[in-house]
């Protein structure tokens, strides 16, 4: 039998858990855009419509917020149960409860049927939605990368990022055409359609999971009994700063991306006068070059330091900072859609396409979900949901106030990006020039250091 050559990309059962890994999330993270996208164009008019303009708004972004909230939870539930029952029992279950709430938001009343119980129960499914989210990412980064081939472990890890971008791709294709019917209609009817589409998705995404094995490393971890009865307290008690750290490194990227794809759509629309379909046309266009780029920067990473790529993305999103936002404030389309994929390609691709093989890389096997899970669901927590709600608040999309503080929220969170990254930059040391022959695989844990100090 020859020997597979690294050119590659990997055995039958290694690409499908790279497959599984982007389907899979690609469908969570399409359930999750559009709830975004619709809290953005139309849940302030038909969950709060007794709410004035700008407050509706910050209470469309309050609910966006909530399950952002319910990612801990996520985190706590099913990253204990990825570590103790495995990976892929846990992300068959998630993703039943993200389709599951995502399909019944478009069954559910507006507040002009059942008043104030719209928004209650709208609030409740996006819970449900964070839990499951809560869960997804982290399962999804060990899917990938704990079955990758060695020498292509940052690309494999890049899997459930690359969902992402191409989610949101897809997502804004579907609004951008429900956007362009009748006011009426879409405030009637047309907003459920993407919504009743998660029923459809979750079964696309089950069959492709149910095909994948467990992983390679779980299952090794389990043979020789090193699976722990509490894998979330013994991350808690034994790794606060690599939790801490693994927080920290998600700061820019997460922040940068909802302010472009929440907060400044709606000053788009609200300041420079956009149609709905205009917005989410820029949005596409920059969205699809990310995308690609997301796809060569995870293959870089395999021949070049991600530490290096990561902080120098990191580095770009501060400096940029306010010549995106001085970009966007001119109100012409082509240059605001060379500052959002400007933005997006050089700071939000660089350094989220390898955040996730990197987190994984801080925790050893037998822990790794939950260390992993914690570090996604509070980043959320910390970074994603105050993001459009602060925005809002210190910045109205009215355009009544100058937008500098949002620039610089977003040098800040640059800043706590960097001192994480550089707090923890020996854990990736050995991982520079990690190659092989692609039908091989190496414990990640092999790759990390004794003695990292964090």
């Amino acid at each position: 039998m020859t020997t597979p050559t690294p050119s590659t990309f990997g055995t039958k059962q290694q690409k499908r858990a790279f497959l599984a890994s982007l389907v899979g999330t690609t469908v969570e993270w399409f359930d999750f855009f559009i709830y975004a996208t619709a809290a953005t164009l139309v849940f302030s008019k038909i969950f709060f419509p007794a709410l004035a303009s700008n407050v509706g708004t910050l209470a469309s972004f309050a609910t966006l917020g909530v399950a952002f909230l319910a990612r801990p939870v996520g985190a706590f539930i099913f990253g204990h149960l990825g570590d103790r029952l495995g990976r892929r029992t846990t992300l068959i279950t998630t993703l039943t409860v993200m389709g599951a709430s995502t399909g019944l938001i478009g069954l559910l009343p507006t507040w002009d049927q059942v008043g104030i119980w719209a928004p209650i129960l709208l609030t409740a499914l996006r819970f449900l939605q964070g839990v499951a989210v809560g869960g997804e990412w982290g399962g999804a980064v060990l899917m990938s990368v704990e079955n990758a081939p060695k020498s292509r472990v940052r690309l494999y890890g890049s899997a459930p990022q690359i969902a992402s971008p191409l989610a949101l791709v897809l997502a804004t294709i579907v609004m951008y055409f429900v956007a362009r019917m009748p006011n009426e209609q879409l405030l009637s009817w047309g907003w459920r359609i993407p919504f009743l589409a998660g029923f459809v998705l979750v079964v696309i995404g089950m069959i492709i999971r149910l095909g994948v094995s467990e992983s390679s490393e779980f299952t090794e971890a389990k043979k020789v009994g090193t699976v722990k009865s509490n894998p979330i307290a013994t991350v808690i008690r034994t790794m606060p700063g690599k939790v801490a750290a693994g927080i920290g490194l998600q700061a820019s990227v997460i922040v940068l991306f909802y302010l472009i794809t929440t907060y400044m759509l709606t000053m788009a629309t609200n300041i420079h006068g956009f149609t709905k379909s205009d917005t989410l046309m820029i949005l596409l266009i920059a969205a699809i070059i990310d995308l690609a780029a997301m796809i060569g920067v995870g293959i870089l990473c395999d021949r070049l330091s991600a530490w290096t790529v990561f902080v120098s993305g990191v580095v770009f999103t501060g400096a940029f900072a306010f010549p995106l936002f001085a970009l966007f404030n001119t109100g012409n389309m082509a240059l605001m859609i060379i500052a959002f994929t400007t933005a997006l390609v050089l700071g939000h691709a660089t350094t989220y396409a390898v955040v996730s093989s990197m987190t994984a890389e801080l925790f050893p096997t037998e822990v790794r979900y939950s260390g992993v899970a914690l570090c996604s669901a509070f980043a959320g927590v910390a970074w994603a949901a105050p993001t459009p709600l602060v925005a809002a608040a210190l910045v109205p999309t009215d355009g009544s106030e100058h937008w500098w503080p949002l620039a610089a929220i977003l040098v800040g969170t640059a800043v706590v990006s960097f001192t994480a990254a550089f707090a923890v930059r020996h854990s990736f040391a050995s991982h520079r020039q990690t190659q092989g022959n692609d039908g091989d695989t190496e414990r990640l844990d092999a790759r990390i250091p004794a003695g990292d100090p964090v």
